[in-house]
């Protein structure tokens, strides 16, 4: 099983979070492209090309925790989370862009709320779910 420190999906969801309710604040679905991007990068190019992994890792995690991180967690919830968030801010920036303002705005505020909600209170309903159903699916 593959582990992630626990504060690396948390750090993720906070900077999707508050690219998603920019955009929607700001009405410019330029925020939407960039917070799809970073998570379309994150998830299928991997810890090395993802921007805010890198971020943390490099600048954030060596003033915090020196000695590297204390707490870990399996890789397969977070990333199952992050695979729906990508799918969710590709359809919202499709709606955005071909002049379905109701349901881009929607969809992406969907994906703030669930983000905000898991970078601050570790509940991650993508989480939940990889867990409820896939997880117990496995023989």
């Amino acid at each position: 099983m593959t582990t992630v420190d626990i504060n690396i999906p948390r750090i993720n969801q906070a900077v999707t979070a508050v690219l998603c309710m920019l955009g929607f604040a700001t009405s410019s679905p330029a925020f939407v492209g960039i917070a799809f991007a970073i998570l379309f990068v994150s998830r299928f190019g991997g810890p090395n090309l993802a921007p805010i992994t890198q971020l943390y890792v490099r600048l954030i995690r060596p003033r915090f925790q020196p000695h590297g991180p204390d707490e870990f967690e399996d890789a397969r919830p977070p990333a199952f989370s992050q695979l729906l968030g990508t799918a969710f801010l590709a359809v919202a920036l499709l709606a955005l862009l071909g002049g379905a303002m109701v349901l881009g705005w929607a969809l992406t505020l969907l994906v703030a709320t669930l983000a905000a909600l898991a970078a601050s209170s570790r509940i991650c309903v993508g989480c939940i779910l990889y867990e409820r159903f896939l997880m117990e699916a496995r023989p």
